[in-house]
């Protein structure tokens, strides 16, 4: 499991930005500024739509150039396609299917139907974790609070 304060391991997975399918290695951002991973349980869930539409409402993530957001869940990037472009997501959506990645950064769960726990992680150029959200109940509505303590952490770290 990562935790807060660790260096949160290296990755790539397939995704899209809604268009464009491709590769995304995580180092490749974290060398640019910070980088914030949403985990979800899967594309049109209600609880996640919330999740992941209030991470993208948010101009204060996205518009900001030291700053890149991915979203990560179990689904494959043809249904993360369809699912950003019905949501108009604007950030990129990356399909970890096999639970690689959800397993590394100790969200997968073998008890829940998706297989992951809705999270979020904050990482710093050196991919060190410096802010780490996972939800106990993946059903329970989702939290604005979560969002601005992530804000907070952000500013804290450019203080």
């Amino acid at each position: 499991m990562v935790g807060t304060g660790d260096i949160a391991p290296d990755f790539t997975l397939r995704g899209t930005d809604g268009q464009m399918l491709t590769q995304y290695t995580l180092s490749e951002y974290t060398d640019e500024g910070f980088v914030i991973l949403s985990f979800y349980m899967n594309d049109f869930s209600p609880v996640c739509s919330d999740q992941m539409c209030d991470l993208d409402d948010i101009e204060l993530f996205q518009f900001e150039e030291d700053v890149t957001m991915f979203g990560i869940s179990p689904d494959y990037v043809y249904s993360h396609r369809e699912y950003s472009r019905q949501k108009g997501i604007t950030f990129p959506l990356l399909s970890d299917t096999q639970f690689e990645v959800s397993k590394e950064y100790g969200v997968y769960d073998p008890e829940l139907e998706s297989g992951v726990r809705r999270a979020l992680f904050l990482l710093d150029s050196e991919r060190r974790v410096q802010f780490r959200w996972v939800a106990e109940d993946n059903w329970e509505a989702w939290d604005h609070g979560t969002t601005e303590a992530l804000k907070e952490a952000l500013d804290g770290l450019r203080a």
